[in-house]
């Protein structure tokens, strides 16, 4: 029989839907963390892996500086009384850490919250404020564990700039504002063209690069490219 290999990846839609059932917005790839979820003022922060390891617990504690709510993510074992996974929880439980597994052995591929973190509150700091400002800028979502380039907000707002450019050019700044509900730094996001897909055609004045159009052309099955096309209609 061929052994079934599996990726980090397989473990993200299972938590993502565990956590949004709960009421959380849910987006992968935030600032370094795998998946990070907020719910009101709560912020938790998930590390995903194959292996239950000495690597990912580090990576959990490093997440502690943002958050108390802190889990690391791995496969349900396959037996009821592993004993790796038995003292893996035990080591967690005592640093704090929560623990969620995924059923990837079974078709439901059901997410469980094996036990919590033992922090007390959500930590009102930087690291906090700038992930969840990065949750808040994102519209469509980028699955957790992946290797690929990352939408971040500030990109994400430099894609949908550039789909507005493709069916309405030449635009400037305030008319990205005004007209197409762009965020309020829409003239300095063409002014610093950090991606070049963005072409100067007069004063404050755009219109979109050969660049910026190979790119929408190349990625065009993207959903974040589907989705602001439609919108730029």
């Amino acid at each position: 029989m061929k052994k079934i290999t599996y990726k980090e990846t397989d473990l993200y839609n299972p938590i993502r839907t565990l956590l949004t059932q709960q009421g959380f917005t849910v987006r992968g790839e935030v600032k370094g963390c795998d998946i990070a979820a907020v719910k009101d003022d709560a912020l938790w922060l998930i590390e995903m892996k194959l292996t239950a390891n000495l690597k990912l617990i580090f990576q959990a504690m490093e997440r502690q500086g943002a958050t108390d709510w802190v889990f690391v993510a791995i496969p349900r074992p396959r037996k009821a009384r592993d004993k790796h996974f038995t003292q893996f929880a035990k080591l967690l439980k005592k640093i704090g850490i929560g623990l969620i597994t995924v059923a990837l052995d079974s078709p439901a591929r059901l997410a469980q919250i094996i036990h919590f973190p033992t922090g007390k509150d959500t930590k009102n700091n930087k690291k906090a404020a700038r992930v969840k400002q990065e949750i808040a800028g994102r519209t469509v979502d980028t699955q957790g564990g992946t290797q690929e380039k990352v939408n971040t907000a500030y990109r994400e707002r430099c894609v949908r700039i550039a789909t507005i450019l493709e069916a309405h050019a030449p635009l400037n700044g305030p008319a990205l504002v005004r007209i197409y509900g762009c965020e309020g730094d829409a003239s300095h996001i063409l002014r610093a063209n950090v991606y070049g897909w963005y072409e100067k055609v007069s004063r404050g004045t755009y219109s979109l690069s050969e660049a910026g159009r190979a790119y929408l052309q190349e990625n065009a099955a993207q959903n974040l490219i589907v989705y602001y096309r439609m919108k730029a209609l």
